[in-house]
């Protein structure tokens, strides 16, 4: 009974594997056949190709970065800037993701300026992940110089002022990550991507016209009613608009 136990265990793993290999099998080739639609300047069926790819779960810099050099051919440009921004997430030193990004930005805006502060562009720099990295090696660098002035007091007199260094330089650190937390987590921000979005002053059909806002523009979010999103764009205007005309990220 036992080495029949084993021997399925086995199989299982090795039916697993694979079904892995299978399925690594499949996501390549539905990337290259996306890849091969926008090298044959089919970038809308290219743009919707690298779509199907993310809706079933892939995730990655160069999966948006694709999709949002296709969206761009397909002149989709709010679409662009979204794949753009959620590449940028994943890397956001990327040097010729970010020309992309300002290049559709200027295209859309007239300038190449991010949405939000600049301290916001900043944090962006680094990942929350490399944030959380950097705070956490510099908490533990602080750690081990106060436990070595306490194990070898002749040495606490010269690590006295790099462990106060470093206790400022960590202190900083761990603030650009709540802060990056923060404005990953409680701010949302969304990007129209229809031709031409209507603002609204309330939450209803019904509602007067504030004003629109086109293709590409990038908007915070803030607040939520039904299908509805109230919203403020780059020159702080106001408004109510449909959920449908965003994409939200």
């Amino acid at each position: 009974m036992r080495l029949a136990f084993h021997l399925l265990f086995v199989l299982g793993c090795l039916l697993s594997a694979e079904s892995g290999r299978l399925c690594a099998a499949t996501t390549s080739a539905d990337f290259d056949a996306a890849n091969n639609l926008y090298f044959t300047n089919k970038f809308a069926e290219a743009a919707e190709a690298y779509g199907k790819l993310i809706a079933g779960g892939q995730r990655s810099a160069t999966l948006y970065f694709n999709l949002g050099n296709a969206c761009y051919k397909a002149e989709q440009m709010g679409r662009a800037i979204a794949a753009y921004r959620r590449a940028e997430r994943l890397t956001p030193r990327d040097a010729t993701l970010r020309a992309n990004l300002q290049f559709v930005r200027k295209k859309v805006n007239g300038d190449d300026r991010g949405f939000g502060p600049f301290w916001r562009e900043w944090l962006a720099n680094l990942t929350l992940n490399e944030w959380a990295v950097t705070g956490a090696v510099l908490f533990w660098g602080w750690f081990l110089v106060l436990a070595l002035r306490e194990f070898r007091p002749k040495w606490r007199k010269p690590l006295r002022q790099g462990a106060v260094w470093l206790g400022l330089v960590m202190l900083v650190s761990l603030v650009c990550l709540a802060g990056a937390a923060y404005d990953r987590l409680a701010n949302r921000f969304a990007v129209v991507v229809v031709k031409e979005a209507v603002l609204r002053f309330g939450p209803l059909q019904e509602s007067r016209v504030s004003h629109q806002l086109q293709d590409g523009s990038e908007i915070s979010i803030l607040d939520e009613k039904d299908n509805w999103l109230q919203v403020r764009d780059r020159k702080a205007r106001v408004g109510w608009l449909k959920r449908d005309q965003v994409q939200v990220f």
